[in-house]
């Protein structure tokens, strides 16, 4: 790695060695207003990583860029900033998390928790809210599940301005998934199948017919043959490989996670960037030479604050972090007074719904990646349609016995693990996230930290759509899934994916920000995280906010740089990558669609009569009929059923499997029902069967005896010399019976398929009655 050298030549200015600097700036410390002493000469030169533990050492007055944060927005900007040759220090509160550091054991003191000794997991409580987010050199990227996901852009709100539509950003998304080598997750190289997990995902919705919807999701995660081989990524950074310990969330000990200390900070470091890691900023003040930043040692607090100033500042602490910062200078400390007063709205947590469940029988749930499939649900709740996303969720072991041991009555606890034995590796959790309303509003409380206003009723629909999840699969597992404590208990949603609080310009709204980010009424100082995208993305939303970061901090190079044409230097290897969920998002709105009003499927059975039977050729008909959705069958002119089973005719066909349609009440008036099937004889030749029962007569007998009673002709389908069969087939008062008994709605719940059912009855009872007598 290399060195940034920072050598004193007199009258407060300040000369920078390394990568991408080496040039003369002035610091005037006299005009910037709260500035402390930030070290001198004698304490020494920084190095391009500077570790905080205990007395800060030296640093450089004033540098061109500041970023706060080094997440997924920080990130970014760390890295093209220091490659256009912008000299950058990256101020971040947390730790460097090196390899094999992650905690492990089940004491909440041993570097878990950010409340005790500035651990891994910053938990916030917001009032109406649960935040959990990462803290680290690397943000969140060291604990989130690796999920590179692009938003569905017709799921997207109205308040999502231009510049962060897909077409603005797609081609950022591919530069950020090829920074982060995303894939599939794969086989488990120690078994050679695919994770239980997956495969239990697959198989449901299988029987849910919901495949088109469920997708393996890119994961930012190193897979290779051998795990245990450790080799330089292409950035040159080493790692191991993927072992399928589910350990994602957690920190990976292994190495295997491409979190963002293993490319863009790697690249950020290796062109000259400043990495200060313990270091959290507690204040931004304008001063001549640009702004005036201090910060503090959180783990310290007997070390004095340093300040540093720089031309420009980009803040990237997070959408909680960023948005609590801006507010304290505004409204508590008066350094930056012109802030707009739409700060702190629009907040978001993704429409984030968390469940867990226990499968005995489904194999080791804890293993592979914390998720390995996404299964889009676009389904109506009420009058219009709920747009959400479930995730399998691993729950890694270390983790849960982190719980366990945190939970009080010990010795409830030790009885209740000897009574639940081995179910630690079989227990899973269920992650919704959708489209919430994002009308959070970030404020200060009494004592000066963030909380946000949260009306829980906004969301009522979205909330209930994501908890019918649960039952459904209740009901499909045979076993109980349970919503998060907090939420059953509390009506608090736990979030791991803080959006909003720092509105863009959208067309006819001014924000607190421009679309690149730059705060209105402060030239210079950025905003450049989650908190400016403007309500939940409805997926996982890294990708989205390092595609965001990506486009911004190209046009901000270049305005530094001069050059109008300056790119990431990795472009020219750049590929499209696959998006999956798109194809799975546009099958799950056409199913919708086709599905308006909800299902219904019914069997019948129709035979020929025995008074019959000496003089026609017996037949037997066994169909299932059913349609997707009320509304597009009620619309359709022809009121279309899908029809599948079975054919037996004698002496042609025996049980032969048949499909075709099933026109009921058809509005052209020639006959009460028209039905056209198609299926193989014996020998395997296809032969089309058509039919129809007709109302020939007024009275309600004439009426049932036309409703029961089907004309049929089967004739080879593609011509030739056989001759056809015809006859009639009946249904009998018991298989009336038999047809009321199967009938079923189909919907995501139960009212649904309720009202699907009595729709469906209306129509049947009132074409019945309404349906005029044709001849045919």
């Amino acid at each position: 790695m290399p060195t940034v050298a920072v050598e004193p030549v007199g009258d407060g200015l300040w000369r920078h060695w390394g990568p991408g600097v080496g040039a003369v700036r002035r610091a005037p410390v006299e005009h910037c207003p709260g500035r402390q002493a930030a070290g001198t000469e004698e304490e020494g030169e920084p190095m391009a990583r500077v570790e905080r533990a205990g007395a800060h050492p030296a640093a450089p007055e004033h540098v061109e860029a500041i970023v706060v944060g080094s997440g997924f927005g920080g990130a970014v900007f760390a890295a093209r900033l220091a490659q256009a040759g912008v000299g950058v220090v990256v101020l971040e509160r947390g730790r460097r998390w090196e390899r094999g550091s992650f905690p492990r054991s089940p004491d909440p003191a041993d570097g878990w928790l950010w409340s005790i000794g500035a651990g891994l997991y910053d938990i916030r409580w917001l009032d109406k809210l649960i935040s959990v987010q990462g803290a680290g050199w690397g943000g969140g990227s060291l604990v989130y599940a690796n999920v590179f996901a692009r938003p569905f852009d017709p799921s997207l709100s109205g308040r999502w301005p231009p510049h962060l539509r897909r077409d603005q950003l797609d081609p950022y998304y591919d530069l950020a998934a090829h920074m982060l080598d995303v894939r599939p997750v794969g086989v488990d190289p120690t078994t050679g199948r695919v994770p239980a997990r997956t495969a239990l995902v697959e198989s449901l919705v299988d029987r849910m017919d919901r495949v088109a919807g469920t997708i393996r999701p890119n994961l930012a995660v190193r897979f290779t043959a051998d795990p245990d081989v450790v080799t330089p990524n292409k950035h040159g950074v080493e790692q191991g490989g993927c072992d399928f310990d589910g350990d994602c969330v957690i920190g990976c000990n292994r190495g295997a996670k491409n979190s963002l200390d293993h490319n863009y900070l790697a690249v950020a470091e290796r062109a000259g960037a400043v990495a200060v890691t313990r270091a959290e900023v507690i204040r931004v003040e304008p001063c001549d030479s640009g702004y005036a930043v201090t910060w503090r040692d959180p783990g310290d607090a007997a070390a004095p604050p340093v300040t540093m100033t720089s031309r420009h500042v980009f803040l990237a602490a997070g959408a909680v972090g960023t948005t609590e910062l801006l507010l304290r200078q505004r409204d508590v400390l008066g350094t930056l007074p012109l802030l707009s007063s739409r700060l702190g709205e629009e907040f978001s947590g993704n429409g984030d719904f968390l469940m867990t469940t226990t499968l005995r029988s489904a194999g080791d749930l804890t293993r592979g990646p914390t998720i390995t499939t996404t299964t889009i649900l676009d389904v109506p709740e009420g009058r219009t349609p709920v747009w959400f996303q479930v995730q399998d969720g691993g729950i890694p072991l270390p983790l849960q016995r982190l719980i366990h041991a945190s939970l009080p009555l010990e010795r409830l606890r030790a009885r209740w693990s000897r009574r639940r034995g081995s179910r630690s590796t079989h227990r899973m959790a269920l992650l919704s996230m959708g489209r919430d309303s994002a009308s959070g509003h970030l404020a200060l409380n009494r004592n000066g930290n963030a909380a946000v206003a949260w009306d829980n009723r906004r969301e009522a629909r979205l909330y209930r759509a994501e908890s019918r999840v649960g039952p459904l699969l209740s009901g499909m597992l045979r076993t109980r899934v349970h919503a998060a404590l907090s939420w059953t208990l509390l009506r608090r949603a736990v979030t791991v994916h803080n959006l909003g609080g720092v509105p863009a310009d959208r067309p006819g709204a001014p924000g607190v920000v421009d679309q690149w980010g730059q705060v209105h009424g402060y030239p210079g100082l950025f905003v450049v995280d989650g908190s400016t995208v403007p309500g939940s993305t409805g997926a996982n939303p890294s990708a989205t906010i390092l595609a965001a970061a990506e486009r911004a901090a190209e046009h901000v190079a270049r305005r530094l740089t001069g050059d109008p044409q300056w790119r990431a230097p990795e472009w020219p290897d750049v590929r499209a990558a696959p998006v999956p969920e798109d194809a799975a998002s546009r099958e799950m709105a056409h199913l919708r669609a086709r599905t308006s009003g909800n299902g219904i499927r019914f069997r019948e059975r129709m035979t020929t009569p025995r008074a019959r039977r000496t003089r026609e050729p017996v037949a037997d008909l066994r169909l299932t009929a059913s349609f997707p959705g009320l509304d597009d069958f009620l619309r359709d002119d022809l009121h279309t059923l899908d029809v599948d089973g079975t054919v037996t005719i004698h002496p042609i066909a025996t049980g032969r499997p048949a499909r075709g349609s099933l026109s009921l009440f058809p509005r052209d008036g020639r006959h009460a029902m028209r039905y056209a099937l198609e299926f193989d004889d014996d020998r395997g030749a296809p032969w089309l069967l058509t039919g129809a029962k007709s109302i020939l007569r007024p009275g309600p007998i004439a009426r049932w005896h036309g409703l029961t009673r089907l004309r049929w002709e089967a004739r080879p389908a593609g011509g030739g010399d056989r001759a056809p069969y015809s006859g009639f087939v009946s249904i009998d008062a018991a298989a009336v019976v038999q047809i009321l008994m199967t009938l079923r709605g189909e919907g995501f719940t139960r009212p649904r398929r309720l009202a699907a059912v009595l729709g469906f009855a209306a129509f049947f009872a009132r074409e019945s009655l309404a349906f005029a007598p044709r001849r045919s």
